[in-house]
């Protein structure tokens, strides 16, 4: 009988190859087998097998590698890194695709790029990462919901943010807040730490399959899932300060009391503005910033354990976060905890599940952001009271006019008027917003055929917020009278989604069909109380004594469903050739019957005419080692319309007792989807063995149907005099370069680059009402945003001026006439306008007279990020661009207005005499016309353009033998700045400034935000 083959114990080690640091968790498996085990802490393993197999070892950042045995009893080895192994698969729209032949305009972001960031939500750290994306923040208020666009805008009414799909689930996104002046953004309760890639895509090709949502864009997020191996615990952690910087300087008491009387005096008046004393017999000067805003201290921990065996994986994680922000009063914490699992449960099921539950605390005083104007705005505030009065009275009381519900006067004879004391809302009053946020899906996946598998998913966003808004009755928001409002809101969204795969590859040809469908249903239920007169100061919650139960507050509910189809075929031959179709048939309930449906096809093709044999063989294909040209057209949709925009409808009310019905909205049976026709060629390239990587893309993007309101004859009786209709169109196109490189890799140096590049050209092609005007305000007050065909969406509208009269100090305006005209507000009404040339009376200038300054929408923007590493140590320098807009900095009309508020310090060079060549006017007590308070004027408005290092980042990696012996296999320390400096002509408090939020229509206005923070933070991530 011939002998049996006896098994072979064989040892060894697995190091890396660049610096011999042993590699724990790596995975050893006997080819062909479920035998196998993994690298201790040490990098060692040790395993039974035949005297002839095949080890193969791989982990997870490096490229695996397959050893015969050979008999041998130790086998080493050394792991060679592979930074692209990351990026060979790109997840699409309802599976992967290989990054080698896809032909849409898809952008890769690494999870570990935006892990330890010191922010609140994933977007904040994807700023400048990604060509075609452009992200604002709109002010440093914490977990402010961001300004997300893919390719410009896409809509004039409708959204214009792009859809987010966690683990192949659209969520819910936007601010959920609903009461009191907190913000909350729903995209923060996504721990950063549990992502482990983004993915954003741009043209039809890659987007057309989710149809009618992704006219702005669709970012995927995946997150961490299990990989087969022994458990792997990982920590990560930082602690940091947050400041605000780029403060306004504003005049100090003595120069605000001999300006504002040198303006009483030109006003004729006698001098208005006294000094108040301190106990002591020194002057009050009080710098209002020091009592609004403060060094806030945040810490993040986040624990993650990842493992698994061939059959089941998992991956949970615990992520802690509890920030303050530079504003008093202003916090965010968020405790999440995510269970990622799957089970092979045979050779043709799977099962799995994606669950992430969270609960995110947000606190935040009146800042401003829901309301520029608002006179007890924090962002206002310091810029307007006077520094010659101090927050409190000598007996430690607050400095209050009760009665007129303002700012004490002090020895000033007037005052700002109607201007807030800070101190009372900051100490008595409190906004929160609260959510609990479940996220998740379950999914299995069948295999019928070879080739053909099935999944079915399931999966919920469901989200519960409270907002709790109470109003002290001793200063402020609600004057002396006390008012409490809580909002319960109740979001719920379920999708289901069934669809087949079939792989098939036969010789040189592969063929890879998706096809399915997907229903799923978004319910929003809103219900509050309201209750003022507070019976006493002791109460500080709704449930308190009050004296009026208000009107319920708040009370909403909607709902709207979809149910699609879609397909998608990806071809290529022999990776050369490259086909993608895709289709998707979208079922939306807001529209009416006939016209529910709407169809959304696209398809782009690729040739990698790098693959040829001409081409490998000559001399251009040793140094273009990769060279794939793409093409791609289609058609998506937006929604652009309410849940119910196709029906006429009333709503309910009360004449005294009586129930009513009132009309509330004429509809519109003929509404349809608004579209975007996409339109893509780029190039695809690699030099150098992919030492040097990029893309080169022109994008063209027509956006028609666009809902706008159509004006009916108010004989008519329709509410609002107007009925939504498909009239509206623009376009973007612009060009996106992006570019990899690694520039030196010697020895232990290495430094590698990423560099991208958007530029962006919007206008506006056709509107409603024969193409007539929109003009866009800024709370409620001041119109200085424009949409205009055939200019940019949003641009800045205002007043030309040209200076001030050297002769007499008076700021020169041109009307529409093109004529020059003067304003002196210390004359007689009658005579303040007058021409410049002739002295003689002049119409007033009114908002009539404006014009297009230029576009609020940047024209380029991009990001540049160096990494530097050298044996252990490791430099991270990101900088961040835009440019070719113009701002409205609304914020200098009132740093310059001349009613009874305090002044930037660039006042002093104002006219005093005949001579004076200066751009700050003569100053007359109480005049706003002329530094453009009263109507937008261009000497506000300023360049948008700026860089800003958005991240700095030194580590250290420690690996040896005493952190093994503590069973910890790697550890690096780092510290880091975010904002740590910006380059700009933007005289305002920041250039990247959003006061209207996610405005379609008014972009581009600054009108007392809130700056932007810079934190520093030191961190640690620990494997074990």
């Amino acid at each position: 009988m011939p002998a049996l083959a006896q098994d072979l114990t064989v040892t060894g080690k697995v190091t890396t190859a660049d610096d011999d640091t042993p590699l724990p968790g790596v995975s050893v498996q006997i080819k062909g087998t479920t035998r196998g085990t993994t690298t201790n802490a040490d990098g060692a393993y040790r395993i039974s097998v035949p005297a002839n197999a095949r080890l193969v070892f791989s982990f997870i950042g490096y490229t695996s590698q397959e050893i015969a045995v050979n008999n041998r009893s130790v086998v080493n080895l050394k792991l060679e890194t592979n930074s692209s192994v990351l990026n060979e698969v790109v997840v699409v729209g309802y599976g992967t695709q290989s990054k080698k032949t896809i032909t849409g305009a898809v952008t890769s972001v690494a999870g570990d790029v935006i892990a330890n960031k010191p922010v609140q939500s994933f977007d904040q750290a994807l700023q400048g990462r990604a060509a075609g994306v452009n992200i604002v923040t709109p002010n440093g208020v914490l977990n402010n919901a961001p300004v997300i666009r893919i390719r410009g805008v896409s809509s004039i009414n409708g959204s214009s943010s792009p859809l987010i799909v966690v683990d192949g689930l659209p969520i819910n996104s936007g601010d959920v807040s609903a009461g009191g002046f907190t913000v909350n953004n729903p995209l923060g309760d996504i721990n950063p730490a549990d992502i482990e890639s983004l993915e954003i895509l741009k043209d039809a090709s890659a987007t057309a399959i989710y149809g009618s949502r992704a006219a702005a864009g669709v970012i995927l997020i995946t997150t961490k899932k299990g990989k087969e191996g022994k458990a792997q615990v990982s920590y990560d952690g930082w602690v940091g300060g947050t400041q605000a910087f780029r403060f306004f300087k504003m005049l100090d008491a003595q120069q605000y009391m001999d300006y504002k009387n040198e303006a009483a005096r030109n006003a004729g008046l006698p001098n208005q503005f006294f000094p108040t004393l301190n106990p002591d017999g020194s002057v009050v000067n009080t710098n209002w910033y020091d009592l609004i805003y403060r060094t806030g201290l945040s810490h993040s921990h986040n624990i993650n354990v990842n493992g698994g065996t061939k059959d089941t994986r998992y991956a949970f994680s615990l992520g802690y976060t509890n920030q303050e922000g530079m504003i008093q009063k202003n916090d965010f914490s968020r405790l999440t905890g995510r269970m990622n699992i799957s089970h092979q449960l045979n050779k043709a099921v799977k099962l799995g599940a994606n669950m992430t539950l969270a609960n995110s605390f947000n606190r935040s005083p009146n800042t401003g952001t829901t309301g520029a104007f608002s006179t007890g705005g924090l962002g206002r505030l310091p810029l307007v009271l006077a520094p010659n009065l101090a927050p409190r009275n000598p007996d430690g009381s607050y400095n209050i006019n009760r009665a007129a519900n303002a700012m004490g006067l002090g020895n000033n004879l007037t005052g700002p008027g109607g201007y807030y004391n800070p101190l009372p809302d900051l100490d008595l009053s409190k906004f929160t917003s609260e959510n609990n946020h479940l996220l998740g899906n379950v999914f299995a996946d069948i295999n019928l055929l070879k080739g053909l598998s099935f999944r079915t998913s399931y999966g919920i966003d469901n989200t519960t917020v409270e907002d709790i808004d109470f109003r002290n009755s001793i200063h402020g928001e609600s004057g002396n009278n006390g008012l409490a409002v809580n909002i319960y809101t109740n979001i719920k969204l379920w999708n289901w989604q069934n669809y087949f795969t079939y792989n098939l590859d036969f010789g040189k040809n592969n063929f890879t069909l998706t096809a399915g469908s997907e229903a799923q249903k978004y319910t929003i239920n809103r219900w509050g109380g309201s209750r003022q007169g507070l019976t006493d100061p002791f109460f500080t919650s709704y449930q308190g004594n009050f004296t009026t139960n208000n009107p319920p507050a708040g009370n909403f509910q909607s709902q709207n469903g979809f149910l699609s189809y879609f397909a998608r075929l990806n071809y290529d031959f022999d990776q050369k050739y490259l086909i993608t179709l895709n289709f998707r048939r979208d079922g939306y309930s807001a529209y009416a019957s006939g016209r529910k449906y709407g169809d959304f096809p696209g398809g782009s093709v690729g040739y990698r005419i790098s693959q040829e044999d001409f081409w490998k063989n000559s001399a251009l294909g040793s140094i273009v080692n990769e060279f794939k040209l793409r093409a791609s057209w289609g058609r998506v949709g937006n929604v652009g319309v309410g849940d119910f925009a196709s029906l006429s409808l009333f709503n309910s009310g009360l004449y005294s007792t009586v129930p009513t019905f009132v009309f509330a909205q004429a509809g519109n049976p003929d509404l349809r989807w608004e579209s975007s026709t996409k339109t893509d060629l780029g190039i695809a390239f690699g030099l150098f063995g992919d030492k040097i990587t990029g893309e080169l893309t022109y994008f063209n993007n027509k956006v028609t149907d666009l809902v706008l309101p159509e004006p009916q004859a108010p004989s008519r009786g329709i509410p609002g005099n107007s009925i939504a209709t498909n009239v509206g169109s623009m376009v973007n196109k612009g060009v996106e370069f992006a570019i990899t490189s690694t520039n030196i890799q010697s020895g232990p140096f290495k430094w590698t680059t990423s560099f991208n590049l958007t530029t962006l050209k919007n206008e506006v092609l056709a509107l409603a009402n024969n193409n007539a005007d929109i003009l866009a305000q800024t709370g409620g007050l001041e119109s200085s945003n424009i949409v205009r065909v055939g200019e940019s969406i949003g641009s800045i509208f205002a007043v030309r001026t040209v200076g001030v009269n050297p002769a007499n100090g008076q700021r020169i305006f041109v009307n529409a006439k093109g004529e020059q005209v003067q304003y002196d507000h210390s004359a007689a009404p009658a005579r303040r306008w007058t021409y410049v040339q002739t002295g003689e009376v002049a119409p007033a200038i009114t908002g009539s007279d404006r014009v297009v300054i230029g576009a609020a929408i940047p024209k380029w923007y991009g990001g540049l990020d160096n990494t530097f590493t050298y044996g252990n140590l490791d430099l991270g320098i990101f900088l961040q661009y835009s440019g070719g807009n113009v701002i409205y900095n609304g914020t200098k009309a009132g740093l310059r207005d001349q009613r009874p508020w305090n002044n930037h310090t660039d006042v002093l060079n104002r006219w005093q005499k005949a001579g004076d060549v200066t751009n700050i006017p003569r100053p007359v007590l109480n005049d706003n016309i002329s530094n453009g308070s009263a109507t937008p004027i261009s000497e506000n408005v300023e360049k948008g353009d700026f860089i800003r290092a958005r991240n700095i980042s030194l580590g250290y990696n420690f690996k040896n033998a005493l952190l093994r012996r503590a069973n910890i296999s790697s550890l690096r320390v780092y510290a880091q700045v975010q904002n740590a400096f910006l380059i700009t002509n933007y005289t305002g408090a920041d250039p990247e400034v959003s006061t209207n939020r996610n405005s379609n229509i008014a972009p581009g206005v600054d009108r007392n935000s809130t700056p932007q923070a810079r934190s520093y933070t030191l961190g640690a991530s620990i494997n074990f």
